[in-house]
């Protein structure tokens, strides 16, 4: 059978929405399949594991974050600070979007994936770490503009603070699944930014 880019990219996209919606472990690759409208023979022309194919699934998930939740937050005329406002303001809306689209709170697609696959996994392991670097670097260097516009103090590690945010960030949204309550994420998402500066306001674009 003939590799198509159609046909791999309709079996990632059933597969990060069943996924994102359930979890790895309820979903198979049949029922993959039949959302795919994909023949369960053809599956291994495209992926030699559903181990393989959760790698793409978050190479998928993280170039549509990065689209529509980063990009546009970087692309703000706000100060550095503001720009990290806008980003935790377009976690907390895609949040939303998804509690909207699947009638529950889904959570983190990255985190729900580290708690299912982390501990056995070790490619997944390896590309949510990956991930979660890249997350860490759009934060540090958000991070140094604000060292440098004086918005935060000089003495901090912007990494180390970094870090510390994506694990923040990825806490609220567990909690915020747990409860199945949309709302505990947009609270308490804007106040990541008071791991970097201390009273910094909540309101996206704020500062």
């Amino acid at each position: 059978m003939p590799r198509t880019s159609d046909t791999e990219e309709r079996l990632v996209e059933a597969a990060a929405g069943l996924w994102h919606a359930r979890s790895y472990a309820d979903v198979g690759v049949s029922e993959i399949c039949d959302v795919a409208d994909v023949r369960k023979g053809s599956f291994y022309h495209f992926f030699s594991s559903k181990q393989e194919l959760a790698v793409a699934v978050i190479d998928r998930h993280w170039n549509n974050a990065y689209e529509t939740i980063v990009l546009p937050a970087l692309a703000g005329s706000a100060s550095p600070t503001g720009r990290i406002h806008a980003l935790l303001a377009g976690i907390g809306d895609e949040v939303g979007r998804s509690t909207d689209a699947l009638g529950a709170v889904p959570g983190c697609p990255f985190g729900n994936l580290a708690v299912e696959l982390s501990t056995i996994d070790g490619a997944v392991r390896e590309r949510l770490e990956l991930l979660f670097t890249h997350q860490e670097r759009v934060l540090t260097a958000l991070l140094d503009d604000a060292v440098g516009a004086g918005e935060v103090q000089k003495d901090i590690d912007t990494a180390e603070v970094a870090r510390a945010m994506v694990a923040y960030v990825e806490g609220v949204l567990l909690m915020s699944k747990n409860a199945n309550d949309v709302s505990v994420a947009q609270r308490l998402m804007p106040l990541a930014l008071r791991l970097a500066v201390p009273g910094a306001p909540v309101e996206a674009g704020a500062a």
